[in-house]
């Protein structure tokens, strides 16, 4: 399935047409992130991410490429050349901000934890004797591992949160921790699975990644993401993959001054005039 996925994803172009003597933008993706990126019928890309650039690449006059890699290898893409920016969901943190360029964040990112209606996570002490399920070679496992002595308890490390949320669902865990926007979609498609608490510190944006050289490229990919939120499109996106409609503080709909995410390495204050 892999193959047949890669292939329909490499030969998937944004509608609008190119721009003359443009080749497609080459957008890095995990290779399995629902709601964000996943396989759609008949092989095809689908997902939040596949339609919100799909929707900016077609503002830009550019055809789009999706590219799905194992998580792990989405920086090195980056870094080597063979995408022209990460779309994402890439959670904005100092460590990342020195080594990449963000926009600002189209939706909220934070840890969460998961749990059953029988069990909701709604304090750290309720971790105690359970099996915890992250997504291996993730922040998330990081965490785990820090605080598994600390809470009492065990950690189940998996390949992507597609595994780590069908783990829960089949009881080879009892809990999982993630980023909350897969959490929510997955409580709402999942009978039985709750979200839990939140590490409100952890919180920050879910943005696009690009070179640090690739400024006008990141800032192009903002302007058109600005317009976007203001004729309210990545709000419709995100209600048809999450369910429900974002808040007016919500990054679906709320426009941040500037280029990139406030307090980053690579963020620009000035004002910017959009060309919507």
């Amino acid at each position: 399935m892999r193959v047949r996925v890669l292939l329909a994803l490499l030969a998937c172009l944004a509608a609008g047409g190119a721009r003359a003597g443009e080749p497609p933008l080459k957008a890095g993706v995990a290779e399995w992130a629902p709601p964000f990126i996943m396989e759609g019928a008949g092989g095809k890309p689908a997902g939040f991410t596949v339609d919100l650039f799909r929707a900016i690449a077609t503002r830009m006059k550019r055809g789009i490429l999706f590219i799905p890699v194992p998580q792990a290898e989405l920086a090195k893409g980056l870094e080597d050349g063979r995408f022209d920016l990460l779309a994402g969901p890439i959670a904005a943190t100092p460590e990342r901000a020195a080594e990449m360029l963000f926009t600002e964040g189209y939706i909220w990112s934070e840890y969460q934890f998961g749990g059953r209606k029988s069990h909701p996570i709604d304090r750290l002490e309720s971790l105690r004797g359970q099996r915890l399920a992250v997504h291996a070679d993730s922040e998330y496992a990081e965490w785990a591992d820090r605080g598994a002595q600390k809470f009492g308890f065990t950690v189940v490390r998996l390949p992507n949160e597609a595994a780590v949320f069908a783990a829960l669902k089949a009881g080879q865990a009892d809990a999982s921790l993630t980023d909350s926007a897969a959490l929510r979609f997955a409580a709402n498609s999942t009978p039985g699975l709750v979200a839990g608490m939140t590490l409100p510190e952890t919180r920050t944006h879910d943005s696009a990644a690009f070179r640090t050289s690739d400024i006008e490229l990141r800032d192009e990919t903002e302007d058109m993401l600005h317009c976007l939120k203001q004729d309210g499109t990545v709000a419709r996106i995100s209600k048809k993959w999450f369910g429900t409609e974002p808040d007016a503080e919500d990054l679906e709909k709320l426009a941040v001054p500037g280029n990139g995410v406030p307090g980053l390495a690579g963020y620009d204050p000035k004002p910017r005039k959009t060309h919507c």
